[in-house]
This record gives C-alpha cells, structure tokens and sequence, in this order.
C-alpha cells in the first residue's frame, strides 16, 4: 500500500535519477566523451551489442545493477500483460496519443519541461512514432531475448530523462518547480501508460478483468523501476495506483501557457494525420474530452467540440464485437 504524504512528494520532486545522472555528467561535460557515446549508442539496437557496448563504455556497467529487476520481466505479470496488449493494441495505441500525452500535459510544472524539449511541440508525430515504438518494444514478448530490445530501450530511455535535466539545468530553470524530469513527474508519466490506459479502456466500452487489470499496472511498475522510479512511488495494486495519482493529479494539475501550447499542437498533429473517414477532425478534441474528463480538459483549454452520445454509443458496440 502506497502512503505518501504532500511532504514526500515535496521530496521526491527535488530527486532525479542518480545512477544515471552521475554516468550523463560524466560523459557529456567532456566534448569528446560525449561524441564517443553518441556514437556507441547509435550501434547499440539490441540487446546482444550490450557487451560491445560495455566494451567502449565501461562507465555503464551501472546499468548490469538492474539485473535483477530485469529477471523480473519473466513473472507471470509480464506475460499476462503482453498477452493483455496484445488484444486490444490498436486501442491502446489510440489511448496513447488520445489519452496519456494530454494527461501529462495537464501537471503544470512537467508541462514547463516538455515544452523545454521543444521536440514536444515542434516534432509531435516524431515523437508519438517515438513513444509507440518504445511501448511496442516493452509489450513484445521476447523484447529481454538477445534478438529483443528490450533492455537496450530501458537504458536509452533512462539516459533522455538524465540528459533532459542536464540540459535543462543549464538554462533558466526554476528549481522553486522542483528537479525537471523529477521523481514525481516520472511517475505520474508512468501511470499515464499503466491506469489511464485501464481507464481509457473501461470508457471506450471494454469490460477489463480485475486480473488483467493488476497484471498491467504491476507490469508498468516493473518497467518504471528499471526507469529509476523509487519504489515508494511504483504502485502494487489498480487501488495503489488510483490513489498515487489522484494524490500527483490534486498537487500538479492547474493551467499552464505550456500545456495548452503542446495539446494544441497534438490536436494540430492529429489534425494532418486524419483521412476523416470515421472520425471528422472537429470531433477529435471531443473524444479526447470525453476520455480525459471536463475537468483535465478544461485545464487544457480543449475545445468543447461535439463527440455525440451515438458515436460512444456506436463505438462501445464495435469494441463489444472485437
């Protein structure tokens, strides 16, 4: 059972990630460093380069510390989780750029950082394709085989949010706003791809077992921990999760200039990807509405466009058929 107080979050917004902070500031305060590991990650792909990968960056051995977490991939947990998005990725896809991304947007501070990135804003379908692939690689059942990406993506990633805050720390950040890529704002994002999908899910017509249910946020929880999550924000249960993020959502959710700058340019994106077939554009800002709830909408400053009762309707009946 999570229980955190307003004091501890307080905490948790001024952590970082020191493993991987510690390898970031040692390799990118040299120039020539920094080429070198710019070059070894780009022949990194899978996980069996891993080893070579050692060989030129001894430095990041830290990361063999999370071997034993990585063994934990094989649990049951996982493989009811692959086998959970498996059935249901095409929704859950959706989800992800309908859903997540805007939730995320809606924490003010975090908006502040994403928007920092510009790449948020400025590159939105390169990203979403980005977060797709990271999210497809972590649901692939043999993502952690010598063939799978599995661990490789895990590090990557890990090394963005430490080389966002060594970044970001260098310009005109606000520390009053707590670390960027904090360990608050982390896991917030973490629940975005474990809870929200299961909430996504339910609103959209699926009946959601409670099983697959625990079995997908646990998963998440694993896969936040060898993102360098502290495990007092890694929630254990649908019951710990709900109440970690009603807790992050009450503390963080508030408008921004951010925020609606980066829901606007999702909806933009959107927007230019949509052959409006089955779902006219005016209508997407209203089903990303009736997914998110008025309230985080409002906070977004979507706009109140239609998503009619007949087509929740209609689409509860089409997922009823998958």
């Amino acid at each position: 059972m999570l229980n955190l107080s307003d004091y501890q979050l307080n905490l948790y917004r001024e952590m970082g990630d020191q493993p991987a902070d510690t390898f970031v500031d040692f390799y990118f305060n040299n120039p020539n460093l920094k080429l070198k590991l710019d070059s070894e990650l780009g022949k990194l792909k899978v996980n069996k380069d891993w080893e070579m990968f050692l060989k030129a960056i001894p430095e990041a051995n830290w990361f063999d510390l999370e071997e034993d977490k990585m063994s934990l991939a094989l649990l049951v947990c996982r493989v009811e989780a692959c086998a959970f998005y498996k059935n249901k990725e095409q929704y859950i896809l959706q989800l992800l750029g309908l859903l997540s991304l805007p939730y995320c947007y809606a924490a003010a501070d975090g908006a502040k950082v994403l928007y920092q990135t510009e790449r948020m804003y400025k590159d939105v379908a390169k990203r979403l394709e980005e977060t797709a692939v990271f999210i497809k690689e972590m649901m692939n059942p043999l993502a952690f085989t010598p063939d799978g990406a599995g661990k490789v993506s895990l590090f990557k990633v890990r090394l963005m949010h430490a080389a966002a805050r060594f970044y970001i720390k260098k310009g005109n950040w606000d520390m009053r706003l707590g670390l960027p890529v904090n360990q608050e704002d982390m896991a917030g994002t973490n629940l975005s791809f474990s809870l929200l999908i299961i909430r996504g899910l339910r609103k959209m017509g699926f009946a959601i077992k409670f099983e697959e249910q625990e079995n997908y946020i646990n998963y998440w929880s694993w896969i936040g921990s060898v993102l360098g999550l502290s495990e007092a924000l890694l929630p254990q249960s649908g019951k710990d999760a709900h109440d970690l993020e009603l807790m992050i959502s009450e503390r963080q959710f508030r408008p921004s200039e951010e925020g609606v700058v980066l829901t606007e340019s999702l909806l933009k994106c959107f927007y230019s990807l949509n052959d409006e077939k089955q779902i006219k554009n005016k209508e997407i800002s209203g089903f990303m509405r009736f997914l998110l709830g008025d309230k985080v909408a409002d906070i977004l400053n979507l706009p109140k466009n239609e998503f009619s009762f007949s087509k929740q309707f209609l689409l509860k009946i089409k997922v009823a058929t998958v």
